[in-house]
């Protein structure tokens, strides 16, 4: 894969980030990519990496839901679909702290991330603990906080 440097060649990178086939292969090659922040060039560059994380938080969202659906009571299921949509965030958290990306907007990205995934936590707290008699759920889902998002070491 290549190191993007050119507007086009960052936009594959983020087709590539949507499809979600290669997603550690194309994080280490956007984090050694660069590109000039002309004018024009910045403005759709903003907006096509907002495009890109919101596509991902959507999908993410969906297929938790789904997972939760399916899962049935089973609480290892629903602990893995917790997970699953934490590393999500994290993946994201790291594409929002990209090298090529300004501080400021970088600052920014990482605010709306974590207050996405802070809402995410706090409606699924306050939904399990009215549906949720015997705790169980409400213990789960707090012990495996979405909103979790420090990266350990061996996640880099």
């Amino acid at each position: 894969m290549k190191v993007p440097s050119s507007y086009s060649e960052w936009l594959e990178c983020f087709d590539i980030v949507k499809d979600g086939t290669n997603d550690a292969e194309v994080l280490e090659c956007m984090k050694h990519g660069c590109l000039s922040l002309s004018a024009g060039v910045a403005g759709r560059f903003a907006s096509q990496l907002t495009s890109l994380l919101q596509f991902r938080i959507k999908k993410a969202s969906s297929k938790f839901s789904r997972s939760m659906q399916n899962a049935r009571g089973e609480l290892n299921c629903v602990t893995n679909a917790l997970i699953s949509v934490r590393k999500e965030y994290k993946y994201l958290l790291q594409i929002a702290k990209l090298p090529v990306i300004p501080l400021n907007d970088s600052q920014i990205l990482v605010s709306a991330l974590r207050q996405q995934a802070d809402s995410m936590q706090d409606s699924l707290e306050s939904t399990s603990v009215k549906n949720d008699r015997s705790g169980v759920l409400t213990s789960i889902i707090r012990r495996n906080r979405i909103n979790d998002l420090e990266i350990t070491e061996y996640e880099l």
